[in-house]
């Protein structure tokens, strides 16, 4: 079903764009213009059968279009089986009174109102628009979709329908002139990954979907001499103004620039002028930041940054960080509270109060906060520490070695906020 939404919405979109769509005149005109031009092909008949039924709405904005589509869904639904419907919404666990036998009966009659042959249909008409652009040659087109962390749908929803979302662009690859570009957090796909996880699914193959976006601190540098020269070019000067003019005092022993980048994350952000005097209230920010940004993926992040926080220390162990009774009371404050959602460290804290399984726990433990990018590992002795934001983004928990001695480094952007000198 969500993959029937994307598709048509994003074809609809494309229609409006490619054609220039802004009212329902020019939105028959539209739909005129690619009936004519398949009429003699038989095998685009079913494209243009269900573009039919559109042929006055290509100029309704998206929202319309999701709102016209679901309830066509629905209003066939409550046709099909109404009486049932009723049933499940009444509550008192309805479900779980169903036998096998009916359950199937219900799913049979609900593929009939949403169906594999949908997807075919719309298969057909990514067809038509991609042997029209093949003929005419037009320019490029871009779809954006941005916010998807942000509350636009139910979060019992959200997951699924971003699933569907990263499936449907599959499609769109034979129009070879549409770009679809989705912005996504790196914790919001872990979520999704988590949530939606079936017998077909394969991370890999999402990788060729995604392209990683990360700062260097030599694309840092350039960004931040451009907003410098921009800035004081138009308010003061027509002379060359870069960063080195505007922080021409060393922080302690380093140089203005690699002091912030260290405390950053390579993250592009304004700072203040008086460099060490914002630290604190930079570091308290960041590190409210991660606990926000990665609530949804992991509900007990706070808990582990409060773990963190109360070493005071930048360089440890493994076996420091997670020593036998900061553990033992992580692992009761996370089993005790309520589930929230999909939480991974909720059934490895109850394994730990069922069975002190302390050595799993604790590994979980590092590869989450080296994700989140709260701390850094040295996988060998000799190698310098990594850094998810330098390094490799993930750190899965077979690749970190048994025993307590494994060195973990507090990243810097911390040390204000955990009162680290």
């Amino acid at each position: 079903m969500f993959q029937i939404l994307w598709r048509h919405v994003l074809c609809i979109e494309f229609i409006r764009m490619r054609f220039a769509v802004d009212s329902e005149a020019s939105s028959r005109g539209a739909f005129g213009w690619i009936a004519d031009r398949f009429s003699r092909d038989a095998r685009k008949q079913k494209a243009i059968a269900y573009l039919r039924g559109w042929e006055g709405k290509f100029w309704i904005t998206m929202d319309q279009n999701v709102k016209e589509l679901t309830e066509k869904v629905e209003n066939a639904l409550k046709i099909e089986m109404g009486g049932e419907v009723e049933k499940f919404k009444a509550g008192g666990q309805y479900d779980k009174r169903l036998s096998v036998d009916k359950k199937s009966e219900l799913v049979a009659r609900v593929r009939k109102v949403i169906n594999a042959e949908q997807l075919t249909e719309l298969a057909n008409v990514i067809d038509v628009l991609a042997t029209i652009e093949q003929q005419e040659q037009q320019k490029t087109f871009y779809i954006l979709i941005d916010r998807l962390d942000e509350n636009w749908v139910d979060v019992s929803l959200r997951f699924k329908l971003i699933r569907g979302l990263v499936e449907s662009l599959k499609a769109f690859r034979e129009i070879r002139n549409l770009k679809i570009l989705v912005a996504i957090r790196s914790d919001v796909l872990e979520r999704v990954v988590q949530e939606t996880r079936d017998l077909t699914f394969q991370r890999e193959k999402l990788d060729d979907y995604f392209v990683h976006i990360k700062w260097t601190k030599v694309l840092l540098r350039q960004l931040i001499e451009l907003r410098i020269q921009g800035l004081f070019r138009k308010q003061y000067t027509q002379g060359s103004i870069g960063f080195d003019h505007v922080f021409p005092y060393n922080v302690g022993n380093l140089p203005p620039f690699d002091y912030m980048i260290d405390r950053t994350l390579m993250r592009a952000r304004e700072t203040a002028k008086v460099i060490k005097r914002a630290e604190v209230l930079f570091s308290t920010k960041r590190k409210d930041s991660i606990e926000q940004e990665w609530q949804s993926a992991y509900p007990s992040i706070k808990h582990l940054m409060n773990l963190l926080e109360s070493k005071k220390r930048s360089l440890l162990t493994i076996g420091e960080l997670c020593g036998s009774s900061d553990i033992d009371e992580l692992a009761m404050a996370i089993y005790s509270a309520d589930r929230i959602g999909f939480d991974p460290l909720y059934e490895v804290a109850k394994a730990h109060c069922d069975d002190g399984a302390s050595i799993a726990f604790a590994k979980i433990i590092v590869s989450i906060l080296y994700w989140v990018g709260a701390i850094g590992v040295k996988l060998q002795a000799g190698t310098r520490y990594q850094f998810s934001h330098i390094d490799h983004p993930l750190l899965p928990v077979t690749q970190i070695p048994d025993g307590d001695d494994l060195p973990i480094r507090i990243h810097p952007m911390l040390y204000g906020a955990f009162r680290i000198q």
